[in-house]
């Protein structure tokens, strides 16, 4: 039994490690949903990415680029976490595809919640959109990380955003926050997609309780 236990997690660092020179790039679906029949309008004006990167961070949860990869404003936006090795020293980085960002992400997850809470979210062009209550956010937070341990690894993600808008119960600004953490025998590439949709789905939730009257 524990010889069989050392294999799993030996398997599992290995994976956690393996692969991590160099960049790699995970596609997250942003979360989708559909407006109802009937509701009050609201607009996402603006989600801004106002995450600060660290050149050597001294913890996995801190969002950082890999110095020998381009760390310029384009990628930093598209970037969700960055590979470790077992001995926790940072290496390739992950990031969303060409197209795709933590704002856009975020966002999404801001429409699902007002549009699961009853709200009709209207875009640019769209009729309403002049006449709908505006909403906006700061992610100052978005980070996914592996931690290894003895037994198993943990595929983890947290977030911070600030909303800004009058509807509903928000009313100014509200920060949410949130944390979710899942332990697996083996981690594969996948998982990466897998914890920050999780993420997302918190923020989704977050937000629905501050908008709830």
């Amino acid at each position: 039994m524990l010889i069989a236990r050392l294999l799993a997690y030996a398997a599992a660092a290995s994976i956690v490690a393996g692969c991590a020179v160099g960049r790699d790039t995970i596609d997250v679906p942003a979360p989708h949903g559909n407006n109802p029949a009937s509701g009050k309008l609201v607009r996402i004006e603006s989600v801004l990415d106002k995450r600060e990167f660290q050149a050597a961070p001294p913890s996995a949860d801190i969002a950082s680029l890999d110095p020998d990869e381009d760390t310029g404003e384009g990628s930093k936006a598209r970037a969700i976490g960055r590979k470790r090795n077992t001995y926790g020293k940072a290496l390739g980085d992950v990031v969303l595809p060409e197209g795709k960002t933590v704002s856009g992400l975020v966002e999404g997850a801001i429409t699902t919640a007002f549009q699961q809470s009853g709200y009709v979210v209207v875009h640019k062009g769209e009729e309403g959109y002049d006449r709908a209550s505006p909403v906006s956010a700061q992610v100052t937070d978005f980070w996914a990380w592996f931690a290894p341990g003895f037994w198993s690894v943990s595929t983890n993600h947290k977030s911070e955003v600030q909303i800004t808008g009058n509807v509903g119960a928000l009313s100014g600004e509200k920060i949410i926050k949130t944390r979710v953490s899942e332990s697996k025998q083996v981690v594969t590439s996948s998982d990466w997609r897998e914890i920050v949709e999780k993420g997302l789905s918190a923020i989704a939730e977050q937000t629905k309780k501050i908008i709830a009257p």
